[in-house]
């Protein structure tokens, strides 16, 4: 077996080869503090000393919970040394959520970061959800009350314990072994609990080091920002860094995203689409603003780097002509410098569709965004698009080692070494994963094209009837919609109904420009939401960008826009940004009631 068949034992090999080189870099105080490769492994070894002496067993889940930030991951690859699984926990959970999964997971150890988390696990202990043996806190100050300890205090315990246990435990692990769970955020039912293997992350980390081969001459560098408790997130800041030997700093507030981005400068950048989108519009209400030869210079740039573009997908082969060259030199490099991404090497998206559009706005700027697709049940990834050539509306061919087929019903099908051995305690879920024959089914719709690349087209739960008997995935029309300007997260509904109609939120990054084009300078939100000057906007973009180009009976007559956004805060995002789409159609019945009880159709 080699010795570097898991996360685990890819750690102690950097550590034993770069043991003074910086790996983990987190925030305290304002400034920037590092642990180097050594230093990591000797903490991880401390902490998984100190689960031992606290009673953990081989094959042990133990709760997780934290914000982004160096202890997290110090903690989830301890549990993982002493044949542990981590049950990580979203940081948003309620009581309720976080307890589910406390105690579905049999954790008897649970690990929170400060305060707020601990209480929510005594609240879900005190209302009889779960009993657990242990509290972990990451702060030294959060360990107050009954069998609370801090991280600090559970290493010091680990002394006792002698080094050769610890590595007896290591040497134990075995591919087959669960390394960790991932928890499906529940857009529909309770989550399951997918089981990851140290195997399946070692395949789709090699599969992923032959398609973003680059990496092997050039720095990985990259902020660790979206929620650890989800796939994709752990295949950059995990997975990718134990791969490589690369750097991850870690950004532990959402919103402060774009100064981590300018301050580490990385090489590869993760982002769900409404990230995406959201630095197009700060972008684009920038770029409106330049009037004159800047204007008129900004767009000869785009155009210009855009027809590079174009031709390198169309041929494989990089374009560097001197107009290119002087468009990124005058335009573009600044732009990239100025949002902390004129280091990247690559750029990618997923958990979600992102609009055709978003990607044609990055790519006349110089950021070709690679569309990754995966679900957690196939260890996070299992198809990218190639770096040298996208495939624009696709989501690439599959990963090596991955085999795809689309069943007769259009469902995209899956075989692989990276595909998950199920979910836990939930036998009869498991069963219902994979069909007859062996294929994972993952609920998508989707086609590939000669060339084996995919396209999802949508959900089979999702798909909408109309009362005409027309099967619509809405997430084709809702990618169309969010082309508009202004027009934040679309939902389209209308399933057993005459017609599609939409609820559509503003996108509040774009309102200055929304503002600008319905001369409506001194309007917020909630006035934009209910103008006249806005309905009349939107029927006209409809059409133009949604209606002209598709089949009649997937046409938007009616939409009605609500004077609010959609979150996770609020219930319905899940918190990576996906719509919960029962939540909202159930949230907001009376409105698109009163959409198909209005009179004339748009």
């Amino acid at each position: 077996m080699s010795q570097r068949h898991t996360l685990v034992h890819q750690l102690a090999d950097w550590a034993h080869r770069t043991p003074d080189t910086p790996a983990i870099h987190g925030k305290r105080d304002g400034e920037w503090h590092h642990r180097t490769w050594a230093q990591w492994w000797r903490d991880v070894r401390a902490t998984a000393k100190g689960l031992i002496a606290c009673g953990h067993a081989p094959g042990d889940c133990v709760a997780l919970v934290g914000d982004n930030r160096m202890e997290w991951v110090t903690c989830e690859m301890a549990i993982m040394a002493v044949g542990g699984v981590p049950a990580p926990i979203y940081t948003t959970n309620t009581v309720e959520q976080t307890a589910y999964i406390v105690a579905h997971s049999r954790a008897e150890i649970a690990i929170a970061d400060g305060s707020t988390q601990l209480e929510k696990y005594r609240a879900g202990e005190a209302a009889g959800h779960f009993q657990v043996r242990h509290f972990i806190t990451m702060d030294d100050d959060a360990a107050t009350g009954e069998r609370a300890q801090s991280l600090r205090a559970l290493q010091a315990a680990g002394e006792a314990v002698d080094d050769a246990t610890l590595d007896a435990r290591i040497a134990a692990l075995g591919d087959r072994d669960v390394a960790m769970l991932i928890y499906t955020s529940g857009t529909t039912g309770v989550p399951k609990a997918v089981m990851l293997d140290h195997g399946g992350l070692v395949s789709v980390q090699g599969a992923l080091m032959e398609r973003l081969a680059m990496f092997r001459e050039h720095p990985y560098r990259m902020v660790s920002y979206l929620p650890l408790c989800h796939g994709a997130e752990q295949l950059l800041t995990t997975v990718g860094t134990l791969a490589t030997g690369g750097k991850v700093y870690f950004c532990d507030d959402l919103t402060q995203i774009r100064d981590y981005l300018v301050e580490v400068r990385p090489t590869v950048f993760l982002g769900v689409p409404r990230v995406w989108e959201k630095f197009e519009a700060a972008l684009s209400a920038r770029m409106a603003e330049a009037t004159g030869w800047r204007g008129r210079l900004a767009a000869w740039a785009r155009r210009v780097e855009q027809d590079a573009f174009d031709e390198q997908v169309r041929t494989g082969t990089p374009q560097q002509g001197v107009q290119r060259r002087l468009a990124n030199r005058l335009v573009h490099d600044k732009i990239k410098r100025a949002l902390g991404l004129d280091a990247l090497l690559i750029a990618i998206t997923g958990s979600a569709p992102i609009s055709p559009s978003t990607l044609g706005f990055f790519s006349s700027i110089g950021i070709g965004i690679l569309e990754a697709y995966g679900l957690s049940e196939t260890h996070g990834v299992c198809t990218i698009t190639l770096p040298e050539r996208p495939r624009l509306g696709t989501v690439g061919p599959a990963l090596p080692g991955c085999e795809i087929r689309i069943a007769p019903d259009g469902e995209v099908q899956l075989r692989g070494r990276i595909m998950t051995q199920g979910y836990l305690h939930m036998p009869e879920e498991t069963a219902a994963l994979y069909t007859d024959d062996g294929w994972l089914c993952t609920g998508d719709l989707g086609a590939l094209d000669a060339d084996g690349h995919l396209r999802i087209t949508g959900r089979k739960k999702d798909l909408l009837i109309t009362a005409g008997g027309k099967n619509v995935a809405p997430v084709e029309l809702e990618a169309l919609l969010q082309q508009i300007v202004g027009v934040g997260i679309p939902v389209v509904v209308g399933d057993r109904k005459p017609y599609l109609s939409a609820l559509l939120t503003l996108d509040v990054e774009a309102i200055p420009e929304l503002q600008r084009r319905l001369a409506m300078p001194d309007a917020d939100l909630a006035t934009l939401a209910s103008s006249d000057a806005l309905r009349t906007y939107l029927e006209g973009e409809i059409e133009r960008v949604c209606n002209q180009n598709v089949a009649r009976y997937q046409t938007i007559k009616r939409f009605r826009v609500l004077p609010h956004t959609f979150s996770n805060d609020t219930g319905e995002l899940t918190p990576t940004m996906k719509l919960k789409r029962n939540v909202i159609t159930e949230r907001y019945a009376d409105e698109i009631e009163a959409i198909y009880a209005a009179g004339a159709l748009v």
